[in-house]
């Protein structure tokens, strides 16, 4: 029988590190980073309360951080046209983690026509 518990640990040190709020690239809670372990190992070979107990074994910690969603919407004439952008913010309880992959958002700018 595979035990998935130490192939997972290995895996998360090979491919991540500790972090804080503020320096990780990839903030997830438990059933988020359940779902992301398991494109790779088969679902459910763990459970959430062993997950737990394998990053804290890591070093992790839970941290409370922020997640924002952004929304646009257009108010007023054609030609006094306005876009009016929300960011809405809301705390979630999770893991930080810091892969060394570059997960920034790219930007490409489209010039109006």
């Amino acid at each position: 029988m595979l035990d998935y518990e130490d192939q997972i640990t290995d895996y998360l040190k090979e491919n991540f590190t500790v972090s804080d709020a503020d320096k990780a690239n990839f903030k997830k809670t438990t059933n988020e980073l359940l779902s992301f372990l398991f494109t790779t190992f088969p679902d459910g070979c763990i459970s959430d309360f062993q997950l737990n107990q394998i990053l804290i074994d890591l070093g992790y910690s839970r941290t409370t951080y922020i997640v924002e969603t952004i929304t646009e919407r257009t108010e007023g004439r054609k030609k006094d046209k306005t876009t009016i952008t929300t960011i809405h913010k809301h705390l979630t309880l999770g893991w930080c983690l810091k892969s060394h992959f570059n997960l920034k958002p790219d930007e490409f700018p489209i010039p109006a026509k």
